[in-house]
Parts: C-alpha cells; sequence; structure tokens
C-alpha cells in the first residue's frame, strides 16, 4: 500500500514512517511543494525490484508477455466460472508450460545478476 507524506510530515513522524516502511509493505511517496519528489521502500522491496530489473534486462524471452499474462488471466476467470472448452484448456495449457519455462529461465539467471 502507498501513502503520500509531505517533506514536514515524514520531519515530524520519522521514525513511525521508517519502522511502518520497514515491517511492511507499506510505501511512502514523499511530496515537495505539492509534486512528488521521492519515495520510501523497504530493503526488501527494492531489492526484490532491483533483481527483477537485471532480469527482465536480460531480454525478452525472460519476460512473459503482458497480453499473454492478461490471456492467461481470463482464462482462469473464466475457469472459475464455468468448464473451458477444450480448445481453451489447450490453450490454457500452453501458456502455463510457457510461463513455466520462463520462470525456469528467470530462476536460473539469478546467478548471473545477484
Amino acid at each position: 500500500m502507498s501513502f503520500k507524506v509531505s517533506i514536514k510530515q515524514l520531519q515530524d513522524r520519522l521514525p513511525e514512517v521508517l519502522d511502518r516502511v520497514a515491517q511492511g509493505n507499506e510505501e511512502y511517496v514523499v511530496e515537495r511543494d505539492g509534486k512528488d519528489c521521492a519515495v520510501l521502500v523497504s530493503i526488501k522491496n527494492w531489492r526484490r525490484r532491483d533483481v527483477a530489473r537485471r532480469l527482465d534486462a536480460l531480454g525478452a524471452s525472460y519476460r512473459f508477455p503482458r497480453a499473454k499474462q492478461a490471456r492467461m488471466e481470463a482464462l482462469l476467470a473464466a475457469r472459475g466460472q464455468r468448464t473451458l472448452t477444450p480448445a481453451e484448456r489447450r490453450e490454457f495449457s500452453h501458456l502455463q508450460r510457457e510461463c513455466d519455462e520462463i520462470l525456469a529461465r528467470r530462476a536460473e539467471a539469478l546467478k548471473q545478476v545477484l
């Protein structure tokens, strides 16, 4: 969850804000003169994002395309409402295999980026 905080509010509540950021998934967008100027995130989330950026930088073969992700989510939602057609089941199975291959590739590449 993300919260906005002014520099003045941050100065007044710095220990509390840092505790909340460090202990959970809360992020704070810091505003200066009404404009966003910085973000406070936990080191865990920062490192996770950094690793994800490095993996994504390895190329398209290390990313599941957004359109395919959206289609997979649509098929999952449909499966929750009705029985998928044989063609939809094959499509879902194919997408799932492709996603698994990419995840395996990313896991192997962690050795390179860490």
